[in-house]
């Protein structure tokens, strides 16, 4: 029985733990690296991205027989399959640089890029499988016709794959924990732990990009000790709505069991 009340008293203590992580902005570049891997995937299980050009008719043939001309060696043509997946590749890292590089506080921004970016990117599309129906808009995207192949989107993966890890690593090196009766705060290497106590700290919660919220449900949190002038913040904050609310649950109910000591 009692190591049925000990397991039980280790989870509520966990259960009444909340760790809290800040990342660096370049976090929100995980999409970037999601169609980074697809790309590759799907250029892996195809042909190449370039292809033969087309043969030359039976009367060219013949007529290229009757009179023997040197001539160069036909270059390459892409592939519009490899010219449209670099197309959407560009469009959405484009999106993800505007995304991290402004701040969005409203949601009305969000529609308004959405709708501009699905507007160019459909017509760049069209442009390259259909230059014929853009006139010269098409014309002249059918001349850029950019193209990358499988390595360059493994070599961006494992190059992307690589900076998620340490940063996911590094945020070992400065984290908060919120406990019941206390909050501490781990940060530098060789580790410091800085301790406050937790009647004595507001949290509070901002939401300043409405994109960033949307890809991680991210936002900043405010740590203000009561009665002292510094103030922590906290960007980035994976799930900050849940976090704040657990976090002031915490604190609700220590502030219950504190006034309920004091009238006893």
């Amino acid at each position: 029985m009692d190591p049925e009340l000990s397991q039980k008293e280790k989870n509520a203590r966990i259960k009444d733990e909340v760790r809290i992580y800040h990342y660096p902005k370049i976090i929100f570049l995980y999409p970037t690296l999601i169609a980074s891997i697809v790309a590759a995937l799907v250029l892996s299980f195809s042909v190449s991205v370039y292809e033969e050009p087309a043969t030359a008719t039976a009367a060219e043939t013949q007529a290229d027989n009757a009179t023997p001309i040197a001539s160069k060696s036909p270059q390459p043509v892409k592939r519009s399959s490899a010219i449209l997946v670099t197309v959407i590749f560009l469009f959405l890292f484009t999106f993800n640089l505007f995304v991290m590089a402004f701040d969005f506080p409203q949601s009305k921004f969000l529609a308004v890029i959405f709708f501009i970016f699905a507007v160019v990117l459909g017509l760049v599309v069209v442009g390259v499988k259909s230059p014929e129906l853009m006139g010269s808009f098409g014309n002249m995207i059918s001349r850029i016709n950019p193209v990358a192949d499988k390595a360059f989107y493994w070599t961006m993966s494992g190059l992307l794959g690589f900076v998620f890890i340490v940063m996911y690593l590094a945020r070992l090196l400065d984290y908060w924990v919120i406990r019941p009766n206390e909050v501490i705060h781990y940060h530098g290497l060789p580790r410091h732990t800085r301790r406050f106590s937790a009647p004595h700290m507001r949290f509070e919660m901002e939401i300043n990009d409405i994109f960033e919220h949307m890809l991680l449900k991210s936002g900043r949190l405010y740590i203000r000790p009561t009665g002292d002038k510094e103030e922590f913040v906290l960007d980035n904050v994976i799930n900050v709505r849940s976090k704040n609310e657990r976090v002031n649950q915490i604190l609700s109910a220590l502030q219950v069991q504190l006034k309920d000591d004091a009238e006893v």
